[in-house]
């Protein structure tokens, strides 16, 4: 009787342990997926547990890996079906590298895999990996530099590391390349563009900005909506995906085709640059900025997106009108003329400077050779001295001064005339300096008022001085606190002020204004070498420096310095006339010879001698 009675209380703690488990089994998966709330993403995560018809048990490894081909993939072409022309749930074949539509029975990427035997594919959208008729998804961790090169993303420590870097990586298809310094390939006579992304690749502000799509997908989505006439949210998103591959570590190939983003520009260009058309990079620059601008929601407002922060200035335009004019004599054969002038002051923002060069020489010299004039830069800079005035087709005289620098400032020189006949290009060389370009000469900086001046003025007068300046009045109880609050202000803006740049990419005309063609040179910052490129070429040496100083070049960008930077050194060989023009604390040229008045000189036979050499 004693071992019944001990049994059942061991059976009856059993039963309540079964009945306890049970009761936590019946509360599965599913049951708590369906008390949750139908949201977007729980939808998501419902329909991935639902198991694929078909699907492989996990640890299984797909037995079509070793089909892969790698040296055929290309992601830069556009992504559309290569039978049905359509861009919508497109897959790429990852045997031989070319794009279907659909993965289920009776698309075309389903008849590719039972025609050919091309089993494994990529979803360009998803980058989802299919093996292909049986239709299963692959996961497996090798695969992972595909999707990469699909879809390229970037850390904070990677990109600082690119200016720093000078190694070579070697691509799968042979060729040794460094990271954000590879060829574009020319489609069509599309230099014109090829040059233009070159320079605007590396502008470390706009690179930086553009390698994180997460930056501007909203404000692009954001500004469709609001402004659709003018937004085009294809040109930037294809850009962005277009620098992304440009900067890509771990590139199958040495080159880049800008195809998809050529389209998105054609497209919203409406064809006025298109593939197969040449075309000015200057416009194209000018257009693009500007569309780009608006496309990120843009307005009027200096810093309202990427661009303007990074390319826009302010220029000072004073025009002085002869308002009343009288006339009188004062002595025989003498007259006296006094003019009432009126000045009129506007300030107007740009995105890059023009600046005409003179006009080159008609005739031969007496050892029949065409002189090659040469003008220093900062002869060509003097229009915005605030002193040197154009005459207008009413009468009035114009005056220009740069109010506000840009953080990187892009200067054109009018090359080309075109009439209806013809196109003539100036081979003028200009002396630019490669670093420590002083804009200040060039600057309207805000007055300061003197000390004489300031002790006359009463304590009212003073303070709306330091309203004007938007200083900070609390604290001053007499008029000497408000004028060492004045000063302080002055000297913290003559502290932080920076006028010096330094050339970072530089594009050049080569040949006649016919049949030449455009060429682009940029600057490594780690390895302090520059580049040449000219689509698919890349050419360096250790001369390329004096070949940048001596190109007929076209477009340049230079940056800004920051505030208190040391003066650089410009390291080129003294020998070339054309080369060692460097600015001196005046902010005037110097060089030899005639490079320095900007008279006429020869150096004709030095620039071929250079290309030999190279």
């Amino acid at each position: 009787m004693s071992t019944s009675t001990n049994k059942r209380p061991r059976e009856d703690s059993e039963n309540k342990e079964r009945k306890v488990k049970v009761k936590v089994e019946d509360v599965s998966e599913a049951k708590l997926a369906a008390s949750l709330p139908r949201t977007d993403e729980n939808i998501k995560k419902e329909k991935a547990r639902v198991p694929q018809r078909g699907a492989p048990k996990i640890g299984f490894m797909c037995p079509y890996l070793d089909t892969i081909n790698r040296k055929v993939l290309d992601f830069d072409f556009e992504k559309v079906c290569s039978v049905s022309l359509n861009n919508f749930n497109v897959y790429a074949c990852l045997v031989c590298g070319q794009y279907f539509q659909g993965r289920g029975k009776g698309t075309h990427a389903y008849l590719h895999a039972l025609e050919v035997g091309h089993h494994m594919f990529i979803n360009l959208t998803t980058e989802k990996i299919y093996c292909l008729p049986d239709n299963y998804q692959v996961h497996e961790t090798s695969l992972e530099d595909i999707t990469y090169n699909l879809r390229p993303t970037f850390m904070k420590k990677e990109i600082k590391r690119f200016d720093k870097e000078g190694e070579y990586y070697h691509a799968l298809d042979g060729t040794d390349y460094l990271i954000g310094f590879m060829g574009i390939n020319n489609i069509k006579f599309t230099e014109w563009f090829n040059v233009s992304a070159q320079a605007l690749c590396h502008v470390p502000m706009l690179r930086d900005y553009f390698l994180f799509e997460d930056k501007y997908t909203k404000l692009v989505h954001e500004a469709e909506r609001k402004q659709p006439q003018v937004c085009h949210p294809q040109l930037v998103l294809k850009f962005g995906e277009f620098m992304r591959k440009f900067w890509n570590p771990k590139g199958f190939k040495g080159h880049v085709s800008p195809h998809e983003v050529l389209q998105a520009v054609m497209h919203a260009s409406r064809k006025r640059f298109t593939i197969g058309k040449h075309s000015d990079p200057i416009e194209f620059l000018a257009w693009f900025l500007n569309t780009s601008h608006l496309s990120l929601g843009g307005n009027k407002k200096r810093k309202s997106s990427i661009i303007t922060q990074a390319f826009q200035g302010q220029v000072k335009m004073m025009t002085d009108t002869v308002v009343k004019k009288e006339t009188r004599k004062i002595a025989p054969g003498q007259i006296e003329i006094k003019e009432q002038i009126e000045s009129k002051i506007t300030h107007k923002k740009f995105i890059y400077l023009s600046l005409e060069l003179p006009r080159s020489p008609l005739f031969k010299d007496n050892q029949d050779t065409n002189f090659i004039p040469q003008v220093p830069l900062f002869d060509l800079l003097a229009k915005f001295d605030g002193v040197t005035s154009e005459t207008l087709r009413s009468g009035e005289k114009r005056r220009f001064q740069l109010s506000k620098l840009p953080r990187y400032l892009i200067i054109h020189y009018k090359r080309f005339t075109s009439n209806n006949w013809f196109k003539e290009k100036n081979p003028t060389l200009v002396n630019f300096p490669l670093y420590n370009l002083d804009m200040s000469p060039y600057v309207a900086f805000p007055e300061r008022p003197s000390e004489d001046d300031m002790k006359s003025k009463s304590i009212r007068e003073l303070q709306a001085i330091m309203a004007k300046n938007k200083i900070d009045k609390t604290g001053c109880l007499s008029r000497g606190d408000l004028i060492d609050k004045i000063n302080e202000h002055h000297d913290k803006l003559e502290k932080n002020r920076a006028t010096r740049y330094d050339l970072i990419a530089n594009i050049c005309h080569v040949g006649t204004a016919k049949d030449g063609t455009y060429k682009a040179h940029v600057m490594h910052r780690g390895m302090k070498q520059w580049f040449e490129f000219e689509d698919l070429h890349i050419n360096t040496s250790e001369t390329m420096a004096q070949q940048v100083a001596l190109s007929e070049c076209y477009i340049q960008i230079y940056e800004l310095q920051p505030p208190g930077a040391l003066v650089k050194r410009e390291e080129i060989d003294p020998s070339l006339d054309g080369a060692n023009f460097v600015p001196n604390e005046s902010g005037a040229g110097s060089g030899d010879g005639a490079a320095a008045n900007g008279s006429a000189s020869d150096v004709k036979v030095k620039k071929e001698k250079m290309e030999e050499d190279s």
